[in-house]
């Protein structure tokens, strides 16, 4: 158990030392219990000087990247021109941005664990003052244990002291729990390093890891998830001589480094050589366009751009301008429960430009207005429904949407999980039930590592004021796509997404912030998660 735990076990024996001739001795007992418990352990000097150490660093880099930012724009020998000065300027500042990132990494590591050090300190003082109480009251009762009536006057004092060893506890644990999420998520941010482990040219992989598109800010928006760059790592490992030569022409081919960066989030999302190649051939025409490739390839269905992060207001889902799911007549096929289907296909289209480039254009990329929000709508909804009808057919139903529009559950779930997530992050997906709040905190620990992986999660909840009434309960499926420290960013398959408090999340209160406004569908009951 946790120190919180044993505590609270203590607290509940001194409360309850029973009564009569040996109350006192009870409450003895059960005061030596609560001392046994070890104080909030760490030093906080240690760790203010580790905090210290990476502000130093993240200063350093902060030079180094601006120093490196003028070289790129006013320094390149005169003697560089064209192709070569643009690579080695792709290359240079692809460098100062790692640098940039770096920095910011570092700086905020360092104010988490300076706090993280504050919060220590806190705890271990609140700590020691409940030790000292308890210890006074353990002093008192030494040699009138059997004084019944100054046993029962002992129980006040004594719980107040191991309440405040409980409260010690739970601000030691709940603030180490929160600087190891976010030092975890900072340590994710290694792009270049995860890039560069295996055949991939160091420089090559520093430029690839650094893609951005239009408008990506300084540490966002990357063209390939930390997830992807270790897929395309494997899948150059492993790939035979033609593939391997086939892949490299298609890559030196690149009409910018934004079209080889597409080629390889491709590969990375379970597609074949082949396909691969299917695929540059229709975006060639425009590989010297990143505002064209980004529109295309993973347009605004991700929901998540970076300057959104602090938002407190509900996304929308659009494509071109054009809100995508503005009612019945895309997502849900009016009374179809398709939501499993729905929430799974976006959350995959983020990771797959393969399958992307087709609903955007139909890969009729030559073909003016093949790319139009109302085709667009058209070949989305043919994919819900198709998925639909999968996941029915592996829930074991013998009839299908239209014939039967009644949902997929969970074996359903996970089967349109693993085809559509797992193929393009490498994941199995297993489901896990969330029955109490324990389940759900420990699901988040999950939930956190796959979302800084770049895996989403899909997950089940239902309104638990309608299931208590007797109604149906509004089960539905979302799913997790991005976070932000303690926060979570949900697509909800109405057409929105909406961040909502991982605090939220354990305690049942997903619609605190409106994510499915009137319906208050608030219980998380089960997730999809990445093994």
């Amino acid at each position: 158990m946790s120190k919180v735990a044993d505590l609270q076990k203590a607290q509940q024996a001194i409360t309850h030392p029973g009564s009569g001739f040996f109350v006192g001795a009870a409450l003895l007992s059960a005061i030596d219990k609560a001392l046994a418990v070890a104080g909030p352990t760490g030093n906080p000097g240690v760790i203010r000087e580790r905090a210290k150490a990476y502000a130093d660093t993240a200063k350093a880099y902060a030079k180094a990247s601006t120093d490196l930012g003028e070289v790129a724009d006013n320094r390149l020998p005169n003697a560089w021109t064209g192709s070569v000065a643009e690579n080695a300027t792709q290359s240079i500042r692809a460098l100062a941005n790692e640098l940039a990132v770096s920095q910011k990494s570092l700086e905020q590591a360092a104010t988490e664990l300076n706090a993280w050090a504050d919060n220590l300190e806190g705890a271990q003082s609140t700590d020691a003052q409940g030790v000292t109480a308890l210890e006074n009251v353990q002093k008192s009762l030494a040699h009138d244990a059997f004084d019944t009536d100054k046993a029962l006057a002992a129980i006040e004092p004594a719980n107040t002291a191991v309440g405040t060893r409980i409260s010690a506890a739970q601000r030691a644990e709940s603030r180490g729990t929160h600087a190891a999420s976010m030092l975890n998520q900072l340590a994710a941010r290694a792009r270049t390093e995860r890039a560069g482990q295996g055949p991939i040219d160091p420089l090559a992989a520093l430029v690839l890891a650094n893609e951005k598109g239009p408008g990506g800010g300084a540490d966002g928006d990357y063209i390939l998830t930390d997830s992807q760059l270790d897929r395309a790592k494997q899948f150059m490992s492993v790939m035979n001589g033609t593939d391997q030569l086939a892949f490299q022409k298609l890559l030196s081919g690149a009409k910018s480094p934004e079209e080889a960066a597409y080629l390889w989030k491709a590969l990375a999302a379970g597609h074949s050589v082949a396909d691969v190649q299917q695929f540059a051939a229709l975006i060639h025409p425009h590989g010297d366009d990143p505002r064209w490739l980004s529109e295309h390839l993973v347009p605004a269905l991700s929901t998540d751009p970076l300057q959104e992060e602090s938002t407190t207001h509900a996304i929308e889902l659009n494509y071109k301008g054009a809100q995508i799911l503005d009612g019945y007549d895309i997502y849900s096929q009016r009374n179809v429960g398709d939501c499993v289907a729905a929430s799974t296909v976006v959350a995959s289209l983020k990771l797959d430009p393969v399958t992307m480039l087709q609903l955007t254009t139909g890969n009729m990329t030559d073909v003016p207005g093949a790319d139009s929000p109302d085709y667009f709508k058209q070949r989305l909804q043919q994919l819900f429904i198709g998925q639909y009808q999968q996941g029915q057919l592996a829930d074991g139903n013998q009839k299908v949407y239209p014939d039967n529009g009644g949902g997929i559950g969970p074996k359903g779930g996970t089967f349109l999980a693993n085809q559509n997530l797992g193929k393009a992050t490498g994941s199995t997906y297993e489901y896990v039930n969330l029955d109490t709040d324990d389940d759900r905190r420990a699901a988040v620990t999950r939930i956190e590592k796959a979302l800084d992986e770049g895996k989403p999660v899909p997950f089940c909840a239902f309104d638990e004021a309608s299931k208590a009434a007797g109604k149906d309960g509004g089960y539905h499926q979302m799913v997790i796509v991005a976070r932000d420290g303690d926060r979570l960013q949900v697509y909800n398959p109405w057409g929105q997404s909406v961040w909502v408090t991982e605090d939220q999340f354990i305690h049942n209160h997903l619609n605190d912030g409106g994510l499915t406004d009137t319906a208050n569908i608030n219980r998380p009951y089960g997730v999809e998660l990445p093994q």
